[in-house]
Order: structure tokens, then sequence, then C-alpha cells
């Protein structure tokens, strides 16, 4: 086998009747690729029964993007983690294991760089298994990544009474995030980098998981593997909050 040149991604989107948005998200990921050889996009189509698959699968063709970019049509809606896990599987399977996988939600489109910050990063924090990017939304910035989940936390978010809200902050769930890298407890699925060896120390996504806490639970498995979770703001992404599932209230994590 040749020798690799450079880190090879394999990007997943998991869509579901946005079939619209994420051609825009490949459009954004063309330069990205561009910049490394043999990293790809698969697109899985969660059986949205609306044409999607097709449409993808046409717009692949008439791009000319077949050489970086393919759709995997499922026979079934099984939810995020079970979208993923199908590509994710077969990458893991195939004789060309990708280095990286990064998971991006179908409603969001990368900002040139987004990919390279990701893995220089990586290339020197060997132990950081999953990085997340900064978010932007059309209000602007959405600096945030999230705090395991515990009573503390629940009640905090619960309360929202302004001066003990502030005494309990470090308890929230969500946590403001600043302009430099740091460790949290797990970022959000609409931008999410994985080493390729996480997936050998725990193993794919737990597809109990329909739509919510998937990514709260890798990343939590992870950890306690020994893996570190970043928040790489040098790393943006732009979300259209909701679009994906319906849920757009400020502090839903997609």
């Amino acid at each position: 086998m040749p020798e690799k040149t450079s880190e090879q991604v394999l990007v997943v989107i998991v869509n579901y009747r946005t079939a619209d948005l994420v051609a825009e998200g490949l459009a954004s990921l063309e330069q990205e690729l561009a910049a490394h050889p043999g990293s790809r996009v698969v697109v899985v189509d969660n059986d949205s029964g609306d044409g999607s698959a097709e449409k993808l699968q046409s717009l692949v063709v008439e791009k000319g993007w077949q050489s970086w970019a393919s759709v995997i049509a499922s026979p079934v809606n099984g939810g995020f983690s079970s979208g993923n896990n199908i590509a994710v599987r077969q990458a893991l399977e195939s004789d060309d294991l990708p280095d990286y996988f990064w998971l991006v939600n179908p409603d969001a489109w990368v900002y040139p760089g987004s990919m390279q910050a990701l893995l220089s990063f990586a290339r020197t924090h060997p132990r950081a298994g999953i990085l997340g990017s900064a978010l932007t939304d059309e209000n602007g910035p959405w600096r945030i990544a999230f705090r395991f989940p515990s009573l503390p936390g629940q009640i905090v978010d619960g309360l929202r009474l302004g001066i003990v809200s502030k005494l309990l902050d470090r308890w929230r769930t969500s946590r403001d995030m600043g302009d430099e890298p740091a460790i949290v407890d797990w970022v959000s699925g609409a931008s999410m980098l994985v080493r390729r060896e996480v997936y050998d120390t725990i193993g794919l996504m737990d597809e109990g998981f329909f739509l919510y806490f998937e990514e709260t639970d890798f990343c939590l498995r992870a950890q306690r593997a020994g893996w570190e979770c970043w928040y790489v703001p040098a790393s943006e992404v732009h979300h259209i909050r909701g679009q994906s599932t319906g849920v757009t209230e400020i502090g839903s994590k997609r």
C-alpha cells in the first residue's frame, strides 16, 4: 500500500429530508477535501422517502464530485447513531482506512480551513480523540461546548434565576467558550472529528440513542477509555440549528 502523504478523513453526513442543505454543505467541503488527497465524503440518507437519496446522487454526478463524494441509501431510518455507524463501519471494514472521521450535520456548512484546523490540532495532541468546532448561526457566533449531565446541572438549567444561576454556573450543562482551545466533556455533533483509534478502543456509537445524547454517551465512553475531548475554535462551522431535527430552542445541541 502506498505511503500516505497527508491524513485521510472520511466526512460523514446523515441526511433525513434535508437534501438542499446537504448540497450546500457538500459545496463547502469541496476545497477542504481537495487539500487532503484520499479524503472523501459519504452521505447516508436515512430512508427519507422524499427522493433525497436520488437527488443527492444526481448532484454528485452533475457537479463531478464522484472522486470524493458518494451517497448510501439506508433502507431504514435508524437515527443519528445508526446513520453514522453505517458509513463508519463500512470504512473500518475496508482496506483503505481513514485516519479520522469527521461527523458533520446535514444543516451545516464549513468555513475554509476548518478541517485543517482540526487536523493540525490533533497532530500535536495525540490524546485528543474527539475534537469539536466553534459554531456560528444566523445570529452570529455560538461559542459553547458541554459538561456531562448532572443533577445540579439540570436544576441550574431549569432555574435560570439570574444571580443564583451565576453562582452555580460551574454546574450548568452548556459551557461558554472563549477563543482558545480547551478540554471539555463533550462537543456538539454538528461538527465532531473522531480519531480512528477511538473507534478501535470503544466501538461505534450506541444505536439505542435515536436522536439525542448519542454524542454525550460517545464522548463519555471515550473519556473513560483515556481519550481527551477538545473544543477547537480555530475550526468554524456554520450550523442552521434545528433544521435537521425541528428543534430550534436556544441551547439545543443540534
